[in-house]
């Protein structure tokens, strides 16, 4: 029986496991060599009116519905409004208290591995981050490299600790254009020596892949090791 390489998947804020799992339903199909794990983040939210306003800026209504009576998630600590406003093009929001969460993700990596590597979607995006700024750093050994770092729709700056650092693992980024994230996305690319970036024209979303989008990513999981950096994609301004 073929062993699968195994990457841990962190969700976005406000969701689950059940729903990432979901979300990926079309890796999981393409990749079949691959287990895509899922985990749950470690603090639980319940649904006030402030937690109600982010999700309804973050997912459509399709997903939202899919949440209803479900548990629901974060992987950092209880975010606080500034002056209580909620802009969509912005998400004006202020971290207090990183979360036990990386802790807990460096136990399973190490109890569980070897991992083939890590995804982070959305906020799930700052915990790999986290745990790839470490790992240059040198202060995190799991005692095997991992190949790879995925991020969609990455928003990992929103951690005031992160800091300037340049990870030699390889990375993957999937970037969408119509994303209210992208700038972030983008700026996160520049931190690794290696990475391998996938525009799309959707939004804050686990895309939908193109036939040659999955080649293309059928190629990076073959080899994650290969010198794959390109040019970061920068939009022209337009003529006045």
């Amino acid at each position: 029986m073929e062993v699968k390489q195994k990457v841990l998947c962190f969700h976005g804020f406000g969701t689950n496991s059940e729903l990432l799992s979901y979300q990926l339903r079309q890796f999981k199909k393409e990749f079949k060599d691959i287990d895509f794990i899922t985990l749950n983040g470690p603090i639980p939210l319940n649904r006030n009116v402030n937690i109600s306003k982010i999700l309804q800026v973050i997912m459509d209504e399709s997903i939202a519905k899919m949440l209803e009576n479900k548990n629901i998630y974060s992987w950092l600590n209880f975010l606080q409004f500034k002056n209580n406003d909620i802009d969509s093009s912005k998400l004006k929001l202020a971290i207090l208290v990183f979360s036990p969460a990386l802790e807990e993700v460096v136990k399973i990596l190490k109890e569980q591995g070897p991992f083939f590597g890590v995804m982070g979607f959305s906020q799930g995006s700052a915990i790999a981050v986290r745990l790839a700024s470490k790992i240059a750093a040198g202060e995190i050994d799991l005692g095997y490299d991992l190949k790879c770092f995925i991020f969609v729709s990455a928003q990992a700056n929103h951690i005031p600790e992160t800091k300037q650092f340049l990870c030699r693992i390889p990375s993957l980024h999937l970037i969408g254009f119509n994303d209210f994230v992208v700038d972030k996305s983008l700026g996160l690319v520049v931190q690794f020596l290696n990475p391998y970036v996938i525009y799309h024209n959707q939004g804050h979303k686990v895309p939908t892949l193109t036939y040659e989008q999955v080649k293309d990513l059928k190629r990076f999981f073959e080899n994650p090791q290969k010198d794959w950096s390109k040019t970061i994609y920068v939009p022209k301004l337009a003529k006045l």
